[in-house]
C-alpha cells in the first residue's frame, strides 16, 4: 500500500483561511475607525474636568481664607491677571499667558486649547471647524464648544 505524504495546503484550506481573515477584519476595522477621535475626545473631557476641579480648589481656599485669598501664588495682584469676583471665582480662565488656569489649558501659541472670545475649543472640537460631529451626547466634537461661568464657577461644555 503506497502511503500519501501531505506536502502543503490544498486550495480550499487557503481560500478557508482567507475568508476567516477577511470576517475579522471586517469586523475590527469599524471599531478601530474612530480611535483618534475618541482619544481627543477623552482628552479634552479630561482638560475640563482639571480645570473645573482647579476652580473648585480655588473657591473652596477663598471661602477656606474668609474670603481674602490671592490666588495662584499672587496672580490676583498681577496687573494683567484675572482677579477673584465676590464669589470665589476667577473673573475669567485666559485672558493672560499669566493666570495659572491658562497654562493648564495650554492656551498659547501652539498649545492644545483656543479661546475664542468667550468660548474655548480644545483638541476635539478644532476651533468650531471640526467636521467630525458624531452627535453622541456629552462628547466635545463639531461646533461644540467650551464656556466659562464665572457667577458659578462653572466650566460647561456648550451643545449647540
Amino acid at each position: 500500500m503506497k502511503r500519501l505524504t501531505h506536502n502543503g495546503f490544498t486550495l480550499v484550506e487557503l481560500i478557508f483561511v482567507i475568508v476567516i481573515i477577511g470576517v475579522l477584519a471586517g469586523v475590527a476595522i469599524p471599531k478601530f475607525a474612530n480611535l483618534a477621535d475618541n482619544s481627543k475626545s477623552t482628552s479634552e473631557l479630561a482638560t475640563a474636568s482639571s480645570v473645573q476641579s482647579a476652580l473648585d480648589a480655588i473657591h473652596g481656599e477663598w471661602i477656606t481664607n474668609t474670603c481674602d485669598f490671592d490666588w495662584g501664588n499672587g496672580q490676583n495682584s498681577a496687573p494683567t491677571a484675572n482677579p477673584l469676583n465676590t464669589a470665589g471665582y476667577p473673573t475669567a480662565l485666559g485672558s493672560s499667558t499669566d493666570t495659572p488656569l491658562n497654562y493648564l489649558l495650554k492656551n498659547t501659541e501652539n498649545g492644545d486649547w483656543v479661546q475664542v472670545g468667550s468660548k474655548y475649543y480644545g483638541p476635539a472640537t478644532k476651533n468650531g471647524t471640526s467636521t467630525k460631529d458624531r452627535n453622541i451626547a456629552h462628547k466635545p466634537e463639531g461646533n461644540d464648544y467650551w464656556e466659562y461661568n464665572a457667577t458659578a464657577g462653572t466650566f460647561n461644555l456648550i451643545e449647540p
